[in-house]
């Protein structure tokens, strides 16, 4: 039987659990019952269950994070757009739970909260939009929570979070006051001390992502004073030996890596501070055997198969040390040939490569590799354009000085038997399919490598260049029928063998064995034998391949010898003005003049060899063209420019020699001798800067020029300045149209180039216009004939549901003509919530893999005031300008 007492107090808790039950819900009333409820619920039902979601989407976004141990790391890694869209559906989940626990639970009276669970709701939903890179919502959450909670100790958490918001967006002037005033508080007691490691850790985070290192110092040690987490201890001693390092205080950086290679938690940071370590190798100090012996051991690692490329790296730079450049060289060959996975690497090994042979002279070799350092390198990188024109200007140099090696050897050809001849050409061939052979090999390799690691292990070979002095013919890889063509028509290639032959046709394998082991002739090969003419083959194992270019009649040695004197006196400028080698130029003048002492730019050449010794202070030379110049031409203008410096402002007047200075420019321009141009356009600045009817011309004239030898960018501000100096010249309308030219053509990206042109501007702002704060759509332009357009939308609303599902995007298409289909999704409250959308949906391979296959697609964002214009005009060219000049989209 149960007692009285017993069921009394049954009774009592049965009717106290139904009070809870009827009354529990009810935010209105502030009584014990519903404040231990509400705590209670939105504690363990709502606002638990969003942070353990959160610490779910955390783990997968902090694995999928990389660090460039390359460069100095922060002390903070939140990755970028395509990292933050991985926690975006965890972080849209827990914002709905901590909302739910805000809207539900929430009990204030008299300006109090009296759920101890509806501030951190808050604060896990400004962190929520924080890791989704939604930094303005971030910071408004985090600014809400310090100014709704001042009396709360949660508030100086959102202080250090909304610093953090502020120094991910580069807004370092509003985060310093705030750790300022949080580090003060602390000094004081006025805020508690455990946020004092992640106030130095935060400060350290501000001045590295400003690349102000040393001021990152203080505040490091200091955290490490304190007590941090292992992982963060480590990441700090880390960057500390970065920047030692950097630095050149290799003894404490040493100290520094040690600690790391003993206490890392990753095999990414151990392996990278071992590297660092070698690479703090100091030549005095005598353990240069422990460091070699050490990396060589690590290059036999297993583990380490895809960090070769930064093991030779580090072993380049401990020859570098010891002044061993040669043994430097192949290590660095090695690090370029050995680097897979790590682009960023490649491009910095290539870029030591270039700057070694660029340093020495070698400009072939220094081509090369800057031409494969640009294939790889970020444009981020400090000095990238000025990387650019030095590649640039390296190629036009090559071009040149591979016409004058062509010609040379293909002369030489012409001068010998027919036996003597075809033998040369069949060394040639045995070459080439020798070449090939290896690059079989490779290949096998490759795909044995492929089998065995599943992953891509290709050998990439650092690709064969002919050194100085070498008959053209004799290294197959150098033979080309011209640098220029191959620019024109293939654009820039990977460093690797053959990269620069116009032909492909030369490094095709072929599963015929007759025809990479026999040499192919064809009967009575020869220059002038046989029956017919001999056609041109366009297989480099055949004879034909060969002897149709080769010069045996007066006319072919004519023009031969015109391209080595053009090749000659280009190189000439491109040494002097493109690279100041004033000896190279030197040697460029001379050998035409003794080569070809008649040729046409005789006065030039003996002109700019006067100004060339004279800028190296070399007097009895200069003196001796100088004499020359003004004995053998003295009615030249540059006989009367040496009597007279003053000599072409005294005939500024004279219309007719500012015109033969413009005919010759225009002729130089029609020749492709840009650097020309450009050269007699500075001197017409000079002296023709007051005539308005020719200076429109020049300057139209070098602007192209620009284009021809420079990024594409210098070209577009040239002309927009010709524009706007010469608004009423008769160039200005040639200048709009090349303007509105490039506006309609794609860059090697396949964007559309952006150009700066007030009439193309004026065109577009016409039509459309930007206001940030408009709602906005995301606009696919797809092809309607090659794309499920139904398909499609249901992946992207698989996609929204993922990753957007708070936002209630829709998902619509319209017929744009009678190819193309838009499908747009709407809406986004401004264009900043817009561009974060296109950031994210560009990164789908689900969406996006089979639109690469299905033709042109354009996708961008556009303003619902915009959007009926754009659909009445139909011009997408148009409107890209317009996107993207208003949208500062990333790449």
């Amino acid at each position: 039987m149960i007692s009285t007492k017993t069921y009394t107090l049954a009774g009592i808790l049965l009717i106290f659990s139904g009070l809870m039950l009827f009354n529990g819900c009810s935010t209105k009333k502030n009584s014990f019952i519903r404040r231990a409820y509400h705590n209670t619920t939105s504690h363990f039902n709502v606002y638990w269950n969003g942070m353990d979601n959160m610490r779910q989407g955390l783990k997968e976004y902090h694995a999928s994070i990389k660090d460039n141990f390359s460069l100095i790391l922060p002390v903070y890694n939140y990755g970028d757009r395509a990292n933050a869209s991985k926690i975006a559906q965890y972080a849209d989940v827990s914002i709905k739970k901590a909302s739910k626990a805000i809207n539900k639970h929430s009990m204030v009276f008299n300006h109090r909260e009296y759920v101890r669970w509806i501030d951190d709701s808050y604060m896990l939903i400004g962190k929520c939009y924080f890791y989704k890179q939604d930094f303005p919502m971030a910071r408004r959450t985090f600014e809400f929570v310090i100014k709704t909670y001042n009396d709360s100790e949660i508030k100086y958490e959102a202080m250090l979070w909304l610093a953090q918001a502020n120094i991910q967006i580069g807004d370092y002037n509003r985060a310093e006051p705030m750790l300022d005033m949080l580090l003060s508080k602390i000094t004081k007691g006025e805020a508690p001390e455990k946020y004092e490691p992640d106030v130095n850790l935060t400060y350290g985070q501000f001045y590295i992502l400003q690349q102000n290192y040393d001021a990152a110092i203080p505040y490091l040690n200091r955290a490490l004073e304190l007590k941090l987490p292992r992982v963060m201890r480590t990441r700090c001693t880390f960057i500390l030996g970065q920047i030692h390092q950097r630095n050149g205080e290799f003894e404490e950086a040493s100290l520094q890596y040690s600690y790391v290679v003993k206490n890392a938690s990753t095999y990414d940071m151990e392996f990278n501070a071992k590297i660092n370590l070698a690479q703090c190798y100091d030549s005095n100090s005598g353990n240069r055997e422990f460091i070699i012996k050490k990396l060589t051991r690590m290059l036999k690692d297993e583990k380490n198969k895809d960090f070769l490329d930064q093991i030779y790296y580090a072993l380049a730079h401990v020859s570098l040390k010891d002044s061993d450049t040669v043994t430097a060289i192949d290590f660095l060959k090695k690090s370029v040939t050995n680097s897979r996975t790590n682009n960023y690497q490649k491009a910095i090994s290539s870029l030591e490569l270039a700057d070694i042979f660029f340093s020495h002279r070698n400009y072939t070799m220094a081509q090369a590799y800057y031409d494969s350092t640009m294939q790889f390198l970020p444009k981020e990188y400090p000095g990238y354009k000025d990387l650019m024109k030095r590649t640039t200007t390296l190629t036009d140099l090559v071009t040149n000085l591979q016409v004058i090696t062509m010609q040379d050897s293909l002369q030489q050809l012409a001068l010998m038997t027919e036996d003597e001849r075809n033998k040369v050409i069949d060394q040639i061939i045995g070459k080439v399919i020798a070449e090939e052979n290896i690059k079989k090999q490779q290949e096998q390799a490759r795909q044995e490598n492929l089998n065995l690691f599943g992953q891509n292990r290709e050998v990439e070979p650092v690709g064969g260049i002919s050194s100085g002095g070498r008959w053209y013919f004799y290294n197959p890889t150098t033979m080309s029928s011209g640098f220029s063509t191959f620019m024109r028509k293939w654009g820039r290639r990977k460093l690797e063998d053959n990269w620069f032959l116009t032909d492909k046709s030369i490094v095709v394998f072929t599963e015929n064995p007759e025809i990479t082991d026999t040499l192919h002739t064809v009967p009575g090969d020869s220059i002038q034998g046989g029956s017919k003419p001999l056609v041109k083959s366009k297989n480099p194992k055949e004879r034909a391949f060969y002897l149709p270019d080769i010069p045996v009649t007066k006319e072919q040695v004519a023009t031969s010898n015109e391209k080595i004197i053009e090749s000659f006196y280009q190189a000439g400028f491109i040494y002097a003005e493109g690279l100041r080698d004033y000896g190279g130029a030197i040697d460029c003048f001379e050998k035409l003049l003794q080569r070809f002492p008649e040729n046409k730019y005789k006065i030039q050449s003996n002109y700019e060899l006067y100004q060339l010794y004279k800028i190296l202070e070399n007097q009895p030379k200069s003196d001796f063209y100088k004499n020359l110049v003004l004995s053998q031409y003295p009615e030249s203008d540059y006989a009367k420019l040496l009597v007279n410096p003053n000599y072409y402002k005294d005939i500024n007047a004279r219309q007719s020699d500012a015109s033969r200075l413009y005919d010759d420019t225009y002729k130089a321009f029609t020749n492709q001798q840009y650097y020309m141009v450009i050269n007699n356009a500075d001197q017409a600045r000079t002296l023709y800067r007051s005539d308005s009817t020719l200076m429109p011309k020049f300057d139209y004239l070098r602007a192209l020029a620009l284009g021809k030898i420079e990024v594409v960018d210098s070209m577009v501000v040239a002309i927009s300045n010709v524009i706007k100096d010469y608004p009423k010249s008769g160039v200005k309308p040639l200048a709009e149209n090349v303007l509105a030219f490039l506006g309609t053509q794609k860059d090697s990206k396949g964007q559309p180039i952006s150009t700066d042109s007030t009439t193309v501007r004026d065109l577009t702002e016409k039509l459309y216009k930007f206001d940030p704060n408009a709602v906005h759509f995301y606009v696919l332009i797809v092809n309607s004939e090659l794309v499920d357009v139904d398909a499609l939308k249901v992946k992207i609303s698989d996609h929204n549901s993922r990753y957007y599902d708070l936002d209630n995007l829709m998902v619509n298409s319209l017929i744009l003509d009678d190819k193309r289909e838009m499908v747009t999704i709407n809406n986004f409250d401004n264009s900043e919530k817009a561009i974060n959308y296109l950031m994210g949906i560009r990164d789908s391979k689900y969406i996006f893999t089979r639109l690469e296959n299905a033709g042109d697609y354009f996708d961008f964002i556009i303003s619902a005031e915009n959007y009926p214009v754009f659909y009445r005009n139909k011009d997408i060219s148009q409107y890209l300008r317009f996107f993207e000049k208003n949208y500062p989209v990333q790449k």
